[in-house]
């Protein structure tokens, strides 16, 4: 007789925040068998994470939920810094870029986005949510790992090919597989404060950088806001969590009108990445795998990419379609990029959390200068400094590649025109699985290409994209045809070449129609061998204040 208490299932997921929900969608989305369970008894009601990012959307939009998300999202809001409550603007960052198809940066509440993940979940047949289930241990061999759960109606076991710990910073995944966060001894303890029925209508976010105390006011969906500001070491959370307490904080800013407090807790934030991602079957994500100060807005959001990285090559190599050894890759692609935005969080601090009147008077004074230097205040009013993710390594074929530097990086999302004249974007006309584009390809050309075995192994999406209008037919060589009033920058560099995209949308490799056998015989080889992640526990830092450096 079977176990009623025994479930079988291809991937486990552990934690029901963003990062597990989000790949619990993709997962589905492919018809991977799939059990995500949560302690909680539902997803969080209580306001977390408020920033999402163009990269986030975009996998959002991957999933198919870029529009229901985007329902309790303000879109594209900025940075403007001051010297103190009350004080002047010093400067201002304002992107306006969307490269990727959405705002680069956009304010939104977690319970909904949440919400949103979890209601995504009913469309797939193949994952089931057990909320209230809590894991106790598990052990793995090379066929599977067996994970021991408790939940109200007795202890189950699930079976799974493989484990993903998407379990927060505590996450006891990661203590079960030895992995151990390591980095820069950065820390701070922050009081946040969630308000509703805000009457305040500035959509900026505001940075007041004074050394006495630094405050964060960041404005959300639905007359929602946040407070955050910096504790002094003297200072207990219990006292600074009392109502007297936060009415005296908010004084400066609300005067003496009533708020509606939703939420107040003291955060403790670090920097610290997990020093090994996998241990056999068993994956980290998430904040399970790093740990991200709130400066830049970027600890959900490398959370995402982490549930994108995975997702996608977890379900290829559960279909079949690659090797299980190209999972070595998901620590190889993902840590580095996770330490660089780490970074990017520690040098913002270093602006907006001044350890003494000194450095922020010379903070305010280098950004009000840079008003007289054009390509310095883009370089800022443009978020240029956000470290834009690069493969240099993993599945990614550089060496048999036209136009290396393309390879690696993140391809551009231009609206382009279908047979019809309808406007979409790219990554719809693709789907969420590869494609292979040809950058104004002559016919020619695409009937040598397209006939190669690895594109239907890779159930690739062929467009051909044309910057002069679409040519005649609805299909050329085996491509379907897309047309683009001016091809992004990175992509008209490849013109005459084809570009294979991940489901990612990172750029696998570039080739020309000569160059296309030689390329892929080396991706398909790359997808199925073991590639060994560097050590790289040496690059992380033990300084607590980083150099004021913010390009990658």
């Amino acid at each position: 007789m079977q176990d009623a208490n025994a479930l079988n299932t291809s991937v486990l997921i552990v934690g029901a925040g963003p990062t597990g929900l989000t790949l619990a969608n993709i997962l589905g989305q492919q018809g991977i068998d799939t059990i995500i369970i949560d302690r909680k008894p539902s997803t969080v009601g209580e306001p977390r994470a408020v920033s999402i990012d163009d990269e986030s959307l975009r996998t959002m939009q991957a999933i198919g939920l870029a529009d229901d998300v985007l329902k309790d999202v303000v879109k594209g809001y900025g940075v403007h810094y001051y010297t103190r409550p009350g004080g002047i603007c010093f400067g201002k960052v304002e992107p306006t870029a969307s490269e990727y198809g959405f705002p680069r940066r956009n304010a939104f509440r977690q319970p909904l986005l949440e919400a949103t993940l979890r209601k995504g979940l009913d469309r797939f047949a193949c994952v089931r949510v057990l909320f209230e289930h809590t894991l106790v241990d598990f052990t793995q061999d090379a066929n599977g790992v067996r994970a021991n759960v408790a939940c109200s109606d007795g202890p189950k076991t699930i079976a799974a090919a493989y484990v993903v710990g998407t379990d927060g910073g505590r996450s006891g995944v990661r203590q079960q597989i030895g992995s151990t966060l390591v980095g820069s001894s950065f820390n701070a303890r922050w009081l946040v404060i969630d308000i509703e029925n805000d009457d305040d209508s500035f959509w900026q976010t505001r940075a007041f950088c004074d050394a006495d105390r630094p405050v964060v006011d960041v404005p959300g969906p639905n007359r929602t806001r946040r407070y955050e500001f910096l504790l002094k070491p003297d200072e207990t959370d219990d006292a600074m969590l009392k109502p007297e307490r936060i009415r005296e904080l908010l004084r400066p800013f609300k005067d003496d009108r009533p708020v509606d407090v939703v939420r107040k807790t003291v955060y403790t934030f670090h920097a610290r990445v997990a020093d090994k991602w996998r241990v056999g079957r068993v994956f980290l994500a998430g904040d399970a795998a790093h740990l991200t100060p709130p400066y830049a807005g970027q600890g959900m959001n490398s959370g995402v990419r982490d549930a994108h990285n995975l997702g996608w090559k977890l379900a290829a190599v559960l279909n079949g379609m690659i090797g299980p050894n190209a999972l070595d890759t998901y620590q190889q692609e993902r840590r580095i990029h996770a330490w660089a935005l780490i970074r990017l969080a520690l040098q913002l601090g270093f602006v907006m959390a001044p350890s003494s009147r000194f450095q922020a008077w010379s903070t305010s004074a280098f950004f009000r200068a840079t008003a007289f230097v054009p390509p310095v205040r883009d370089f800022f009013l443009k978020m240029k400094f956000k470290p834009k993710p690069r493969f240099r390594e993993g599945l990614v074929e550089i060496e048999h590649s036209k136009h290396p530097r393309l390879v690696g990086s993140m391809a551009p999302q231009p609206l382009v025109r279908v047979e019809g004249g309808e406007t979409v974007p790219l990554d719809d006309l693709i789907g969420h699985h590869f494609g292979l584009l040809a950058i104004d390809v002559p016919t020619v050309a695409l009937r040598s290409v397209c006939d190669l075995p690895l594109w239907t192994q890779l159930q690739a999406s062929k467009i051909v994209l044309c910057a002069n209008g679409i040519r005649t037919g609805a299909t050329l060589g085996g491509f379907s045809t897309a047309a683009v009033d001016e091809l992004p920058a990175s992509l008209a560099t490849a013109k005459g070449c084809f570009i294979l995209l991940r489901p990612d949308r990172y750029i696998a490799g570039v080739f020309d129609a000569d160059g296309a056998e030689p390329f892929a015989k080396s991706y398909q080889q790359r997808a199925q061998s073991r590639q060994q992640a560097p050590d790289l526990i040496s690059t992380f830092p033990p300084a607590r204040q980083p150099q004021l450096v913010v390009a990658d």
